[in-house]
This record gives structure tokens, C-alpha cells and sequence, in this order.
């Protein structure tokens, strides 16, 4: 009824080479998908024809593309550091597309400050594509900041409007 099963002997040379080749292709494997799929592994490209304060283009345009409801959250990622999230929606009452839109971040101690920073929450090209801002449309954003000066003392933090660039420009189409 029970029959005693003979014991294997050692495995083949051929196994072995086998094993070691496949651990060695998975690793190899593994290793390409880390580095290519790493998202600071692509350069951001520096967006040119940005309209900003001091152009007049700026100034005749921008009364039209407001910041409406700004958010500004304090808060921890999940490894316990500190984080400010920003959040609004970029109204464009105008009757130009927007394909890119700065936002100038300012973080004070009470009425000093402390950084200033600019962002693009809306802009063109891959991996961070957002569709432009068709003329009386509106668009939400979200933006995160973890690297921000340890000497603020989480005060006070402002978001403005700081640039914002034409669909119809020459350079303005994506990579």
C-alpha cells in the first residue's frame, strides 16, 4: 500500500547553469525596469515663452487668468516628514488656450520671508502632460512640497498666479 520513494541524487550540471543564468537575467531585468521607470530620471524640460510680470503681454492678459479657491494644507507623508500641499483652480476668462501656467509659492515667518519657489502645474510635454486651459474653462491642481526650509515655522504660506504661456506660440507645442 505505502511504497518507500527512492531518493533523488544531486541535480545535473545543466540545472544549475540554467538557475544561474535565469536569477541572473531577472536581476538584469529588474534592474532596467528601476532605472527606466525612476520618475526623476526625466530632465524636465525648461519651458521658453513664458509671459511673466514686467511683459506687457502679461499685464494685458493676466487680469484674465485668476487663482480661485487656494488651499494650503500642512500635513505628513507616510514617513512621518512634514509636507505642504497646495491646491486651487487656474480660471482662464479669456479668449486665449493656455498650455502652461506658473504658480509662485512664498513660505513666511510671520512677515519674513523665508522661500520662494515657482511651479508649473499646468504644462505640455510627456509624463507631465495636462490639456491646456481652453478659453472660460477652468483647471484644478494639486501640487506637493516636502523640501522647504526647516526653519520655517509653518506660519503663514501664500500661492500666486506667476507666468503662463499662449497655446498659439510656436514653441508652445509639446516635445
Amino acid at each position: 500500500m505505502f511504497e518507500a520513494q527512492e531518493k533523488q541524487g544531486p541535480r545535473s550540471p545543466i540545472f544549475w547553469k540554467i538557475l544561474v543564468v535565469s536569477v541572473f537575467l531577472f536581476v538584469g531585468l529588474v534592474v532596467l525596469l528601476v532605472f527606466t521607470l525612476e520618475p526623476g530620471a526625466k530632465n524636465k524640460v525648461e519651458l521658453t515663452g513664458v509671459l511673466r510680470g514686467g511683459d506687457p503681454d502679461y499685464q494685458w492678459y493676466g487680469k484674465y487668468v485668476k487663482l480661485k479657491n487656494p488651499q494650503i494644507k500642512m500635513t505628513r507623508n507616510f514617513a512621518g516628514n512634514r509636507m505642504v500641499i497646495f491646491s486651487g483652480i487656474i480660471e482662464n476668462n479669456g479668449e486665449k488656450t493656455l498650455d502652461a501656467v506658473e504658480v509662485e509659492l512664498n513660505f513666511f515667518n510671520y512677515d519674513q520671508l523665508v522661500l520662494k519657489t515657482t511651479r508649473t502645474p499646468i504644462r505640455p510635454g510627456p509624463g507631465t502632460y495636462t490639456p491646456p486651459i481652453e478659453p472660460l474653462e477652468q483647471r484644478g491642481f494639486t501640487l506637493y512640497m516636502e523640501n522647504f526650509p526647516e526653519d520655517w515655522l509653518a506660519s503663514r504660506a501664500e500661492m500666486a498666479i506667476h507666468g503662463f504661456r499662449f497655446l498659439s506660440q510656436p514653441s508652445a507645442q509639446p516635445q
